[in-house]
C-alpha cells in the first residue's frame, strides 16, 4: 500500500510542477534523469525560459571560438562561439525535442547579473551562428512555441540577428534601439513588424535621447497594431509618441522603465507637452505613466480627449513646481479620474536634477492644504509623492491625513528627500493616526525624525495606541536615526509581526551625484551612511522585539484572565457564604435558639 501510494504521488504532474518550480538547472538536470514521466516535466521546466543563448545553441550543436570581424561601436575583440561543424537534419531532428519548449529568451548582453555572465558577455556569438540557424532549419520556426523575446543585444550591428527567432506567435517583445543614420534600421524595424504582428507587449530601451530615435519609434507602434502594453525609458514619451499610442485600439497600459535598469531619457524632450489626441484615442486605456512639466499634465487633464477612465496613473515630473501648481493637479485628478486607484507624482532625484541650494523655506513646499483635494478622491487606495526636500507636514497634519483617507491601501510621502541640517518635522508618533484609522494599510513610506521616540505607554492598555492590522512593509528611505534600540522598541508595539523595516534609496548612484551637484555638505552625506547602518540594525533587531512583546502581551492577557476567574470565584465564595447566613438565620428563627 505505501510503496502504491508513493508510486502515485510521485507520478501527479501538478505536483511535480510545483515541487520543481522550486529548482535550479543543475536538479532539474538531475531530476530529467529519474525517469521518462520526470523527463518530460524537468525538460518543460528546465527548458521553459532561455538567459543563455551559447548555451541552448550547444545542444543544437558543439561551438568553438572562431575568428570575428570586430564591431566599430564595441571594439570586441575578433572572437566569437561558432558552431564546429555544418548543421545536419539529425541535429535539428534531436534539438527538436528541447525547441519546442522555450517559451522565453532574454538576451540581454547590456546587464550582467552573475559574475560567470560578465565573463561570458566579453565572447559573443558568432554572426555565422544566425545565418547557420536560418539556412539549416528544416522547420518553419526554431523555436515554435516561443511567446516572449527580449534581445538587447551590445551592438547595432547585431540587432538583427533576433529576426531568426521572430514569428507571429511571439506576445511579447523587447528591444534596444540604437542611434544610427537617418533610415538605417527602418529595414530591420518593418521586418521585425511583418514577423511579429502578433505582438501584445512591447519593451523599448534606447542607447541615446527620444530625440534622436523618435521616427524609429514611431515606427514600431505604427506596424505593431495589437499592442496591449507598452513600455519605454523615463522621459521618452513625447507628445508624438503618446499621439501614435492613442490611435492603438486595445491599448491598455503604458509603463515607464525604471531609471537604473535602462538608460534614461533627457527632461528637455518633454519639457514642452501639449498633445493633441484624437476624440476616439485611448478607448481602451485603463493605466497610464509619462514624463512632463505638472503644469502641461494639469491642461491636458482639464480637456474632454483625456482618458477619463483611467485607474492608474503615474506622473514622472520634470521639474518640481509650487504647492498651489501641485494643488491644481490634484484638483484635477479629483474631478477628472473618478476611477483612479492608484497615483503616483514623482519627482526623480538624479545628476540632471536642478536642486536649488539653499533648500527653500517651509511655507514655499507642499503642505496638508496640497493634499486635502485628494481627500475626495474616494476610490484612490494607492498614492505616491516624491519631491526634492521635505515636506511641510507635521505630526497632527498626519492625523488629519489617515482620518481623511482611511481606504488607503499603501501611501508613499517623499521618503528620501535630499537631506537638511534640521531634519524634517514628521517624527515616529505620525506613525500612530494611521495605525488607528487604515485599517487596510499594507505599505506605509515616510522620512521621519527618529531622534526623539515618542513616549508610550509599555501596554497596550488605552484606546490611544492601537497597532497596524495589516502593514506588511514600512520604508524610511534614510530618515534620521540617533540610537536603534529605543526606535526599535516603540516600533514593536505598532507594527506587526513579520513587518519589514526597508531603508536605503532606489537609486543611490544618481543620488549621490545630485547631492553633490546641489552642494549639499560632505558631512551630511556621510552622515546618511550612518542611518542606513542605524535602520539596517533596527530591520535586524524588529522582528525579536516584536516576537517579545506579543509574548508579554499574550503572557498578560493570560493574567488577566487569570485574575477575572479569581474574581469570579471570590465572588462566587461571597455569594455562597450570603446564603449560607441566610439560611442560619432562618434555622434560628424556627427553632428559636439563639446564639
Amino acid at each position: 500500500m505505501a510503496t502504491h501510494y508513493a508510486r502515485t504521488v510521485a507520478h501527479i504532474d501538478e505536483l511535480l510542477v510545483m515541487i520543481f518550480a522550486y529548482l535550479d538547472d543543475r536538479a532539474l538536470s538531475r531530476a530529467a534523469c529519474v525517469c521518462k514521466h520526470w523527463s518530460e516535466i524537468a525538460l518543460d521546466g528546465l527548458w521553459h525560459e532561455v538567459h543563455d543563448l551559447r548555451r541552448a545553441l550547444a545542444v543544437l550543436a558543439p561551438l568553438a571560438l572562431k575568428p570575428e570581424r570586430a564591431f566599430a561601436s564595441t571594439g570586441r575583440p575578433p572572437n566569437a562561439y561558432a558552431f564546429r561543424r555544418p548543421l545536419t537534419p539529425d541535429d535539428w531532428q534531436r534539438f527538436r525535442r528541447y525547441s519546442i519548449r522555450v517559451r522565453r529568451i532574454r538576451h540581454d548582453q547590456r546587464r550582467a547579473l552573475t559574475t560567470a555572465e560578465l565573463a561570458r558577455r566579453h565572447v559573443p556569438l558568432h554572426s555565422k551562428i544566425f545565418d547557420d540557424l536560418s539556412a539549416t532549419c528544416p522547420y518553419p520556426d526554431i523555436f515554435p512555441n516561443l511567446q516572449s523575446l527580449i534581445w538587447f543585444s551590445c551592438a547595432p550591428e547585431r540587432q538583427h540577428f533576433s529576426l531568426a527567432f521572430m514569428h507571429r506567435r511571439v506576445k511579447h517583445l523587447g528591444l534596444h534601439l540604437y542611434r544610427s543614420e537617418p533610415g538605417s534600421s527602418t529595414g530591420f524595424l518593418h521586418q521585425v513588424c511583418s514577423r511579429c504582428v502578433g505582438v501584445t507587449s512591447l519593451e523599448v530601451r534606447m542607447e541615446a535621447p527620444i530625440r534622436q530615435l523618435e521616427d524609429d519609434a514611431l515606427i514600431l507602434l505604427r506596424g505593431l497594431c495589437h499592442l496591449q502594453q507598452v513600455s519605454f525609458p523615463l522621459f521618452s514619451i513625447t507628445p508624438r509618441i503618446l499621439v501614435q499610442l492613442s490611435g492603438l485600439r486595445c491599448l491598455e497600459a503604458i509603463s515607464l522603465g525604471h531609471p537604473a535598469q535602462a538608460q534614461p531619457g533627457d527632461r528637455t524632450d518633454v519639457a514642452e507637452f501639449s498633445p493633441i489626441i484624437a476624440d476616439d484615442g485611448f478607448v481602451t486605456l485603463r493605466s497610464l505613466a509619462f514624463g512632463a512639466q505638472v503644469p502641461d499634465v494639469t491642461r491636458l487633464l482639464n480637456t474632454a480627449l483625456f482618458p477619463a477612465k483611467l485607474t492608474r496613473l503615474h506622473l514622472k515630473s520634470v521639474a518640481t513646481a509650487s504647492p498651489a501648481v501641485v494643488r491644481d493637479f490634484f484638483c484635477a485628478i479629483q474631478e477628472r479620474c473618478i476611477s483612479l486607484v492608484n497615483l503616483s507624482l514623482d519627482y526623480i532625484i538624479a545628476p540632471d536634477s536642478a536642486l536649488v541650494s539653499p533648500p527653500p523655506p517651509l511655507h514655499e513646499r507642499p503642505a496638508l492644504a496640497t493634499f486635502r483635494p485628494l481627500f475626495r478622491a474616494r476610490a484612490l487606495r494607492i498614492f505616491e509623492f516624491r519631491w526634492d526636500f521635505a515636506l511641510n507636514l507635521s505630526d497632527d497634519d498626519m492625523d488629519e491625513f489617515a482620518r481623511s483617507w482611511p481606504s488607503l491601501e499603501s501611501l508613499q510621502l517623499n521618503p528620501e528627500p535630499v537631506p537638511e541640517p534640521d531634519g524634517p518635522k514628521l517624527s515616529l508618533r505620525a506613525l500612530v493616526p494611521f495605525a488607528r484609522h487604515c485599517a487596510n494599510l499594507r505599505y506605509l513610506a515616510l522620512y521621519v525624525d527618529a531622534r526623539t521616540v515618542p513616549d508610550i505607554p509599555p501596554m497596550l492598555r488605552t484606546p490611544r495606541l492601537v497597532p497596524f492590522q495589516r502593514l506588511e512593509t514600512f520604508a524610511v528611505g534614510l530618515s534620521i536615526i540617533a540610537k536603534p534600540e529605543p526606535v526599535t522598541l516603540f516600533l514593536s508595539q505598532l507594527l506587526p509581526l513579520g513587518c519589514a523595516v526597508r531603508c536605503g534609496l532606489r537609486w543611490p548612484d544618481a543620488f549621490d551625484l545630485a547631492l553633490e551637484h546641489a552642494l549639499v555638505p560632505l558631512d551630511v552625506r556621510t552622515e546618511m551612511n550612518t542611518f542606513w547602518m542605524c535602520w539596517t540594525e533596527v530591520a535586524k533587531m524588529l522582528p525579536i522585539a516584536t516576537k517579545a512583546r506579543l509574548e508579554e502581551k499574550a503572557t498578560y492577557a493570560d493574567l488577566e484572565r487569570k485574575m477575572r476567574a479569581l474574581e469570579v470565584s471570590r465572588s462566587e465564595d461571597q455569594r455562597r457564604l450570603s446564603d449560607l447566613e441566610r439560611e442560619v438565620v432562618d434555622l434560628r428563627g424556627r427553632t428559636g435558639r439563639t446564639p
